[in-house]
């Protein structure tokens, strides 16, 4: 068994084939590791991401961890360290995972864990990690270490009410009829039925779905509904969040594996919803809604479900994935099963990285902080930043030695590790 890291686009791309067949054999492969997703995280971040994969004996690809890296400095520890979660998370990726090949898993995932215990960080962050119970425990197995500290974390909103780790979903029929009379109770379906109808055959409405020709518009008026609807909530932070699903929503568009369709009254839009399509699984995954609250004519958003489902059914998909959270809007749209995600933290009981080095990928912003420190008049923190730097690239009694040489002072009393 081999594990290698990847760390360069141009690396990632020529893996494109072996991972594609990964993606098609692995059973509990999700959409937030195909190859169209991760191309499009990648691409965008460069520098802060690296991919672990593993092989066998005669080459042949078994396994893929693809992980985004953060750099920050420790205020308590007086230290740079290093953090590492699940790469999809940069493009806000509801769930995590790691590929393998069926029947390599008592292999492949041990491989990964210690690997990345030879690594150097302080923090793993697992947050939405889809795996069923056997690989999680095969993953996690190697972490059981006297230097490291595993901590199940979990994740409420809404005040409590709505528990982020559950993923409801809808096992899709034959038919949208068949899908009405199966998963709705009398009063949804009847409700469907209705504003189905009302809008479908009033001119004062239409339906539009998302094209490459409309694409600039779609895309504002996904930003602008958005931020009505969540601006009053989410104040500050409103500009960044939108601007932030623009952008995922744009080059899964670009991909076309963004399914969007639209509600307007007259010339005004006033709903959307954007999904994500995944051929290869059979999935439609709904990721984010936009719509005009002020709005009461029709319920906007139950219309745009029931259109997302009419259309995964006439297309031969078999599963509306809802992704986090149990609100109980998807529970009458006709959520049946669900998904419990784990979120668990691996962290260094020194609260410094693991293996008394930086990640080698990270030279580079690691001098950004000396710099910053030294123009901050931060001797101390910008000297500590420096001998970490360096003792990474040539190690510690090299490092020490040469800050003595650049000292002059054979005696000088530097910042170390502890």
């Amino acid at each position: 068994m081999i594990v290698e890291r990847i760390d360069h686009f141009e690396s990632f791309l020529g893996l494109r084939t072996a991972w594609e067949v990964l993606y098609r054999s692995d059973p509990e492969a999700q959409y937030f590791l195909s190859w169209t997703w991760l191309r499009g995280v990648l691409e965008a971040h460069p520098g802060q991401w690296l991919v672990l994969v593993a092989r066998g004996d005669d080459c042949q690809y078994l396994g893929a961890l693809p992980l985004h890296l953060t750099t920050l400095w420790s205020k308590s520890r007086k230290r740079i360290r290093n953090e590492l979660e699940f790469a999809g998370r940069l493009f806000w990726a509801d769930y995590g995972g790691v590929l393998c090949l069926p029947g390599h898993e008592a292999d492949v995932l041990p491989a990964f864990a210690n690997h990345l215990k030879r690594m150097s960080w302080s923090h793993l962050y697992m947050k939405g990690f889809r795996i069923s119970d056997r690989r999680y425990e095969l993953f996690m197995g190697p972490f059981a270490d006297d230097r490291l500290i595993v901590e199940p974390l979990t994740q409420k909103i809404n005040d409590g009410e709505t528990d982020n780790m559950v993923c409801p979903y809808i096992d899709l029929p034959d038919t949208f009829d068949r899908y009405l009379v199966d998963k709705l109770s009398s009063n949804t379906r009847q409700k469907v039925r209705r504003y189905l109808r009302k809008v479908e055959s009033s001119s004062d409405y239409r339906l539009t779905v998302s094209t490459p020709a409309t694409r600039a518009r779609d895309l504002e008026i996904l930003e602008d509904l958005w931020r009505a609807m969540w601006g009053p909530l989410k104040g500050s932070k409103t500009d960044r969040l939108a601007s932030m699903y623009r952008k995922i929503v744009a080059r899964s568009l670009e991909d076309e594996s963004v399914y969007m369709p639209m509600l307007w009254h007259g010339e005004i839009p006033i709903g959307l919803l954007a999904s994500f399509v995944d051929w290869d699984k059979s999935r439609l995954l709904f990721f984010l809604a936009g719509r005009d609250e002020s709005f009461r004519e029709v319920p906007v958003g139950l219309v745009l479900h029931a259109c997302n489902v009419r259309w995964a059914i006439e297309h031969g998909i078999r599963t509306y994935d809802l992704l986090r959270g149990d609100e109980p809007y998807k529970f009458s749209l006709g959520a049946t099963g669900s998904v419990r995600l784990r979120y668990s933290l691996v962290r260094t009981r020194s609260g410094t990285n693991l293996n008394d080095a930086l990640d080698s990928s990270c030279l580079g912003e690691a001098l950004r902080m000396v710099d910053d420190f030294v123009r901050g008049g931060q001797a101390y923190e910008a000297m500590t930043a420096f001998y970490q730097t360096l003792a990474t690239i040539a190690g510690r009694e090299s490092a020490e030695r040469l800050l003595d040489a650049l000292s002059g002072d054979d005696e000088a009393d530097h910042a170390q590790p502890a």
